[in-house]
């Protein structure tokens, strides 16, 4: 099952995936038949520029959702957060496909709206993701920065190709499962996603506002793809440490320009994003495989648990005990 749409102005996602599937339309609402799974999809207009949909879903079959380029340079920013896992998601522009794969991380992927997207749902699976469009100008001015940010300016000038990616966290968690578990009906409905949608925003901005504010590298297309295979490379298993000049031999990148535009797209150096995600692939073994400590740690490539205990300390506030005891 394929849905693939093109975001020209003027496009409305749930009138036309409900005119291709043949699923009533609602109050901006589409409930997913039994024909097709279960779930729905929401959007909420909060006006011509800024919207906010709501994917939850499960499908009985593989679902490809494929989003084309518009045809003209669009200022739209499209924010997606993951709050499941996600395989093979891919993102292009006009020249090059490359991938994204969520694998071992919940994450949040910022990016102009003149690159491609495809992102495949497997069948069967519990589908949970949030998305904010909105125009580079009423994120600006929703941010009303009181200093310039050379990444926001980027961001918000409505001229540039980017795409960032920052991890979720626990708070983030918690305002997209309020999203998620409140069904708001009264006359305020709206102020209440837009003061949780304006609540995302700022924890998402005050991360992007902490990285590096140096000039940044120019990135083309064949950087990205390469970029992405740096990253599927390093996630395959989170029991290996990455190996730079093997990755880098891979992706027919010099080392130093890899790590360079790494950074700027993940926000933090190979090694610290490889170990951020071994931390959060450890937190959900502890929490839902019922694994001791132990093989936990030495599935994940530790063959010292006590660097383990104390590096998952670091990264969750707790030891690796503690917080299954109380997870």
């Amino acid at each position: 099952m394929i849905f693939e749409f093109t975001a020209n102005p003027g496009f409305n996602f749930l009138a036309r995936f409900s005119e291709q599937f043949d699923i009533p339309l609602q109050d901006n609402k589409l409930i997913i038949p039994e024909r097709m799974g279960t779930g729905s999809i929401r959007k909420i207009d909060f006006s011509d520029n800024f919207k906010l949909i709501l994917h939850h879903y499960t499908f009985n079959e593989e679902f490809v959702l494929r989003r084309n380029a518009p045809d003209a340079f669009s200022d739209l920013v499209t924010i997606v957060f993951y709050s499941s896992a996600l395989p093979n998601n891919n993102l292009s522009n006009r020249e090059r496909s490359f991938s994204c794969t969520k694998v071992n991380t919940s994450s949040i992927e910022v990016s102009s709206n003149d690159l491609n997207s495809e992102i495949r749902f497997p069948a069967g699976r519990e589908i949970i993701f949030t998305v904010i469009g909105i125009k580079a100008p009423v994120l600006a001015e929703l941010l009303d920065l009181a200093a310039p940010n050379p990444l926001i300016e980027r961001m918000t000038n409505g001229h540039n190709t980017f795409l960032y990616h920052v991890l979720i966290d626990p708070d983030f968690e918690k305002t997209l499962k309020s999203i998620a578990d409140t069904n708001v009906t009264d006359t305020l409905n709206k102020f209440f996603y837009k003061v949780k949608v304006q609540e995302l925003l700022y924890l998402l901005f005050v991360k992007l506002t902490e990285r590096e504010t140096k000039k940044e590298s120019r990135i083309n297309s064949a950087d990205v793809v390469k970029l992405m295979t740096v990253r599927d490379i390093m996630l395959t298993d989170l029991s290996v440490t990455p190996n730079l000049r093997e990755m880098s031999r891979v992706a027919h990148m010099s080392e130093t320009k890899m790590k360079v535009l790494f950074r700027q797209v993940f926000g933090d150096s190979i090694y610290n994003y490889y170990q951020t995600a071994r931390m959060e692939e450890a937190a959900s073994m502890l929490k839902q495989s019922g694994m001791a400590v132990s093989e936990v740690g030495y599935r994940l490539g530790f063959s010292n648990l006590s660097h383990f205990s104390r590096l998952f300390a670091k990264h969750h506030g707790h030891t690796p005990k503690k917080f299954q005891s109380v997870g």
